[in-house]
């Protein structure tokens, strides 16, 4: 026999082999869906891993874990086996676990976190561009299009599969409860996650990649406490109440800091990513990166600051000290800008300072959708949020990230906007990821001792220049704040560690979850230097300046030693968000109401609108910036910036009598974020043609517009059309009739 015959035949062997092997399983659907929960997660954990050895070795070490994770996709595929189609359902089920975990360890060659249920939540094609190319987008866009189509053609040529509806319902019956008793008895017993943790990253690795992303889709909120009933609230806020009156210290410092003076503006400076990398053992460098915010440690009071996560997260450091609530309690991986904080007030330095006359601001040069926070910061409190689309001149770094610069003149135009003080919250973005690795500009910072890899140390040497302009930036908005002359805090600080593999072991600190904050002052308040958790932050700074309005900020201020500090903070936190508010005399009393978010600390305004010679409409005003459009009658229009205080439309446009004309400012998707007031064409104040509200019309008062003028024309045509057409007939017909009479006559 030939080499070409043995060939055949062995690969005819191999073929119908695995044909007995499916036809064995295919009758077998329990023992189906067994093989393809074991091999599908073992796959997963490999992806997870980037590695088949680690993959094997998470088998070995954590048999129980694998074997639930195992057990979640072997039940999906008993389900699937009670339907006709279940050849499809099994592929389509294969395709979506398969592709989750893809997914993930795609997520994980970019970010040391690994793939959540919330990162489905805020993906954008504006942040996938941040972090892949188009080249990379259209590879997996390719992929999915072709996976689905595949799965379309399975679905067509598939065949129907004969049911035993009672032997499959019995097995899927079974697979449940196995399921369900596992579950609980595993978390019972910790051998699997029962609580929050802050490492996601270890929690995976440990737990499984499927069981945890559950997790992140279903286990939310706050569990309710064992002890809660309005009498064990009461016990509480009494015990905060009498040790907030005899806080002789606070009220020293209310006396010191207030002096019958104007409150003192409180700036908080959330730097994105940003840490003292200085506290990396190992690693040099050519200058010290940061050397303005290393001096600020040594003047004023600073310290380490524990946050909720590594590498991504900034939203949830922003919640926790916004709040003053704990990540911890909440749900694994939740975010609760996309939970609770979508329809739900909840108690923040915005609505304590309230009380004292402070008006709130939000800054983030980023997109106000990003985190929903155009929806979320009006739960919050804040009066108003300029965002990305409403700054004007903003430098960009080549991964598209807006640089922080911009953020000097937004927090003094927040300052000027009022006469009384002013709380202003900002949050930068320059120093984000991803990095790239191939950056050919000028960095001169250099760094040695990061990494053997020379990819690596290229995006680390690039982020810590980035660092360097950050800390720039921050010396240049003190001195501004500074020639202001108003007293001032500055409360900033990192918001976690980047996305790189640092051990614990390389930082001189010892803990990931630990950046570095700084309280700048510009009128003497007392240096005291000390580490503090995120969600103590905005307490602290309440204390500072002789405060203690909110709950929470009472707890924390009296109570962050005791032993029932933590219990008790959980139990506020379930009352306020989840439970009946106790706390704050009860959902009929709830004394914080959603704001009417202003987007925007200045409004975008018309002052003209001129229809040029090529037909293009050019609209003049104020605060215009790239994402602000031309709408006429509800139609948005293609728009270009000329500048600050010009529009102009790319193509042509008709105006006609009764248009109505304003500015929209636009998020990426190009929805609309606020309005300018309506410009009236043609109209009168007091016989307006279009249905707005009075308040919300400019009227032009001097002139005629071209499409007024070629109305009256296109008017006065049809009117001597009218009028000549009526004498014509009436013209007609009198000679007509003339004619008539003429031909009687001869006739007679």
């Amino acid at each position: 026999m030939s080499f070409k015959s043995s060939a055949k035949s062995f690969g005819g062997s191999i073929w119908n082999g695995t044909k007995k092997t499916f036809r064995y399983l295919d009758n077998r659907p329990w023992l189906f869906s067994t093989v393809i929960g074991l091999m599908l997660n073992f796959i997963i954990e490999c992806l997870h891993r980037h590695s088949l050895w680690e993959g094997i070795l998470h088998v070995v070490k954590s048999p129980l874990p694998f074997l639930f994770n195992a057990l979640v996709i072997a039940t999906t595929m008993a389900i699937c086996s009670i339907f006709k189609k279940k050849h499809f359902l099994w592929l389509f089920a294969s395709t979506v676990f398969l592709g989750f975990g893809i997914a993930n360890c795609v997520l994980l060659l970019l970010r040391i976190t690994p793939l959540e249920w919330a990162d489905l939540q805020v993906v954008k094609i504006s942040l996938i561009t941040k972090y892949l190319n188009y080249f990379e987008i259209a590879l997996i866009v390719i992929v999915i299009v072709a996976a689905l189509a595949g799965l379309v053609v399975f679905f067509v040529k598939s065949p129907k599969s004969k049911i035993n509806y009672l032997r499959e319902g019995i097995t899927i019956g079974v697979f449940i409860a196995v399921l369900a008793a596992s579950l609980l008895t595993f978390r019972a017993t910790d051998v699997l996650l029962s609580k929050h943790t802050k490492n996601l990253a270890n929690a995976y690795k440990q737990y499984g990649f499927n069981y945890c992303f559950l997790c992140s889709m279903f286990d939310l909120g706050i569990d309710e406490p064992p002890k809660y009933t309005q009498s064990d609230i009461d016990a509480i806020t009494s015990r905060l109440d009498n040790a907030a009156a005899m806080n002789t210290d606070r009220e020293d410092q209310n006396a010191l800091v207030q002096n019958n003076t104007k409150s003192p503006n409180v700036i908080f400076l959330q730097l994105e990513t940003f840490f003292d990398v200085n506290h990396l053992s190992t690693v040099e460098f050519s200058e010290d990166p940061i050397p303005n915010f290393t001096e600020l440690q040594n003047k004023f009071s600073s310290g380490y600051l524990g946050v909720p996560s590594i590498g991504a997260g900034t939203a949830n450091t922003e919640f926790e000290i916004i709040s003053g609530m704990s990540l911890e309690h909440f749900g694994m991986g939740e975010y609760p800008y996309k939970t609770i904080l979508q329809t739900d007030a909840a108690e923040s330095i915005c609505y304590n300072l309230k009380n004292h006359g402070y008006t709130s601001h939000a800054i983030h040069n980023n997109t106000a959708v990003f985190y929903d926070r155009n929806i979320v910061f009006s739960n919050l409190g804040f009066n108003t949020f300029t965002s990305l689309e409403y700054m004007q001149d903003v430098d960009y770094t080549v991964k598209g990230w807006a640089k922080d610069n911009v953020l000097i003149g937004c927090i003094n135009d927040c300052l000027n906007s009022t006469d009384g003080s002013d709380m202003v919250y900002t949050v930068t973005v320059q120093a984000h990821g991803k990095y790239p690795s191939d950056y050919e500009g000028e960095l001169p910072i250099s760094v040695t001792g990061f990494s053997e890899n020379d990819a690596i140390r290229r995006e680390f040497e690039y982020y810590v220049n980035q660092l360097h302009e950050v800390d720039r930036f921050v010396a240049d908005l003190l001195t501004s704040l500074q020639e202001r002359g108003e007293r001032t805090v500055v409360v900033m600080y990192g918001d976690h560690l980047p996305s790189f593999e640092i051990n614990a072991e390389d930082l001189e600190g010892g803990n990931l979850f630990a950046t570095e904050y700084v309280i700048w002052d510009n009128f003497g308040l007392h240096k005291e230097n000390g580490n503090i958790e995120a969600y103590q932050l905005g307490a602290h700074m309440m204390e500072l300046i002789g405060f203690d309005d909110g709950v929470l900020t009472k707890l924390h201020q009296n109570f962050k030693n005791g032993e029932q500090y933590l219990e008790w903070l959980e139990t506020l936190e379930y009352d306020m968000l989840y439970g009946e508010k106790y706390a704050l005399g009860g959902k009929d009393n709830y004394p914080y109401q959603t704001t009417d978010l202003k987007m925007g600390v200045k409004d975008v305004t018309i002052s003209d609108v001129d229809l040029n010679a090529d037909g293009t409409v050019t609209v003049k005003g104020e605060n215009f910036t790239d994402y602000s459009r031309i709408i006429l009658n509800d139609t948005t229009l293609s728009t270009v910036l000329v500048d600050n205080f010009t529009l102009t439309t790319e193509k042509d446009v008709k105006l006609t009598t009764g248009d109505h004309l304003a500015v929209i400012q636009v998020d990426n998707s190009g929805n609309a974020l606020s309005s300018s007031k309506y410009y009236l064409i043609g109209g009168t104040e007091d016989k307006p043609t279009v249905t707005v509200g009075k308040d919300n019309i400019i009227y032009r008062t001097r002139g005629f517009k071209l499409s007024t003028a070629i109305a009256i024309i296109v008017s006065s045509i049809a009117v001597i059309a009218l009028s000549t057409t009526v004498i014509t007939v009436i013209r007609h017909k009198k000679e007509k009739a003339k004619a008539d009479t003429e031909n009687n006559s001869k006739s007679l």
